[in-house]
Order: C-alpha cells, then sequence, then structure tokens
C-alpha cells in the first residue's frame, strides 16, 4: 500500500496567511493563542484529514493546548507546523508528538526575536517615535506613518512566515528522517520545552510555610528543613500537583485556580503557609 500524499497550493497557504492575521481575537489567559492557532490551520486539517477523523481528532487535541508567541512572527511557526502537519497525515498519523516537542521548542526562541524586532526595541519604537515627532509638529499624517512603519514590516513577516515557513518545514522534515536525526531534534526540543516550565515554576510559583518542629527544646523551622532537601521543593511540589489534577483527574484551568485561591487564603489565615 502507498503512502498517501497531499498537494498544498499556494492557496491554501494565502487561506492560512488571512486567517493567521487576527490571531489575538480569541486570546485567552488559560492557553493565550491557541484558538486562533487552530483556525489558522483548519484548511490545512481539512484537506488532509478530511478522509481521517481520527487523524483530525488527534490534530486538534495536539493545538489546543497552550501556546503563546509574538503574533507577528508566529506564522513562522504555523508554516512549519502546517509542513509537519502534513508529513504527519502522509506517515499514517506517526509524528504527531513531533510536531508537539518542534512547535512547543521554537515558542520560547520565536518569542525572543519577535519581541526585539516588534514591540521591546524594534518597530513598535520606531513607529512610534516618528509618528508622534510628526503628530507634536502639526502634521497629521503622522498617525499614518505609525501604522505604516508597524504594520508593513507585520505583514511582510506573516505573508513571507506561512509560505515560507511551510517549505521549511517539508524540507526540514525530510533532511532529518533521512539522516536519522529526528529522534534528537525532538529529544531537544522536549528538553528545551521542560527546561523552560522549570524555570517558570521556579520564578513564577511562591510557596513556603511558617510551621516550625519542636526537638530537643530547639524550634527548628520547617521551611529550612525543606530548603535543605531541594531548594522550592514546595513550589515545585504545588505545580506538580496541579498539573496531575489538571492532566489525570480533568479538572479546569479556572476551579483549580478558584482553589488554590481559597485554600491559600485558608492556609494563611491560620499562619500555616
Amino acid at each position: 500500500m502507498s503512502e498517501k500524499k497531499f498537494e498544498i497550493t499556494k492557496s491554501d497557504l494565502n487561506k492560512v496567511f488571512w486567517r493567521s492575521m487576527p490571531v489575538e481575537l480569541s486570546y485567552n489567559s488559560e492557553r493565550m493563542h491557541n484558538l486562533f492557532y487552530i483556525y489558522s490551520l483548519t484548511p490545512i486539517f481539512k484537506k488532509i484529514y478530511k478522509d481521517d477523523p481520527v487523524g483530525m481528532k488527534q490534530a486538534l487535541l495536539r493545538h489546543v493546548e497552550f501556546y503563546n508567541t509574538t503574533p507577528q512572527i508566529e506564522p513562522w511557526v504555523v508554516g512549519i507546523t502546517a509542513a509537519l502537519e502534513v508529513q504527519n497525515a502522509e506517515s499514517g498519523n506517526q509524528m504527531g508528538d513531533t510536531v508537539t516537542a518542534i512547535k512547543t521548542g521554537l515558542m520560547g526562541p520565536i518569542s525572543v526575536i519577535g519581541d526585539t524586532l516588534f514591540f521591546t526595541s524594534g518597530f513598535r519604537v520606531i513607529a512610534a517615535s516618528v509618528g508622534a515627532a510628526m503628530c507634536i509638529a502639526g502634521n497629521p499624517f503622522g498617525i499614518l506613518v505609525y501604522f505604516l512603519i508597524f504594520n508593513v514590516p507585520n505583514y511582510v513577516c506573516h505573508w513571507y512566515g506561512i509560505h515560507y515557513g511551510f517549505k521549511l518545514g517539508s524540507s526540514f522534515i525530510d533532511k532529518v528522517v533521512a539522516s536519522g536525526l529526528l529522534q534528537k531534534v525532538t529529544d531537544i526540543a522536549l528538553t528545551v520545552g521542560l527546561t523552560v516550565l522549570g524555570a517558570l515554576t521556579s520564578s513564577y510559583v511562591f510557596l513556603s510555610t511558617n510551621l516550625s518542629i519542636t526537638y530537643d527544646q530547639a524550634e527548628v523551622s520547617l521551611q529550612a528543613i525543606l530548603d535543605g532537601i531541594c531548594p522550592n521543593l514546595l513550589p515545585l511540589s504545588l505545580t506538580l500537583f496541579c498539573a496531575w489534577l489538571m492532566r489525570k483527574k480533568n479538572v479546569k484551568a479556572p476551579m483549580l485556580m478558584v482553589t488554590v485561591i481559597v485554600v491559600g487564603v485558608i492556609l494563611g489565615a491560620f499562619g500555616i503557609i
């Protein structure tokens, strides 16, 4: 039985391009860009998983997970992901973990590049400086200049991101499969993703206890003991417990957030944490 082959046309990629433009319309605090990420890829999904409902379901579940990066440069990842999904469909849905790993691994580096180019010190700062200076001088075209300086690179990046990202993704997969490098790329991407999650946990999750243990008339802080075993052990334990509840017990994020707040307030009122 021969492998399936799908032809993705320029028209298909143009549909992805237009759908990728308003990515932040579906922005949500739980999973950021996930809904519009799926919306952007829908024309590709409908073509490659048209006769494969199981493959379609798996693809939707892959991309409904958390995803967030600079919107202006995100199309590069969307284009690469589209190419990977085509390869996955052609392989009989054997590359789902690889698609997720590469997409997740690209999220951080792409964000650094995108934020630098468009926000922290890039086009937005330049556009605002030039546009505001013109408006202060009494030139109403300053608003138009601001719009053009920021949005022309935005549209160009979207266009080339979708089209060339797709080409890059296809050739990339062909090369790594032929060379046996695919597993190494997957492992590295997973490692980077886990490292980022670990760093975020250490930096943004705070939990300590005020309890102490009395031993031989000496009072020893339980927090000091825990720190001696492993720094930030309580925040790590809380994070892993919440992840377990969401993955194994299907506890929804909003309910989990409310529960953590309520339990935290109660334990804090009793001086436990």
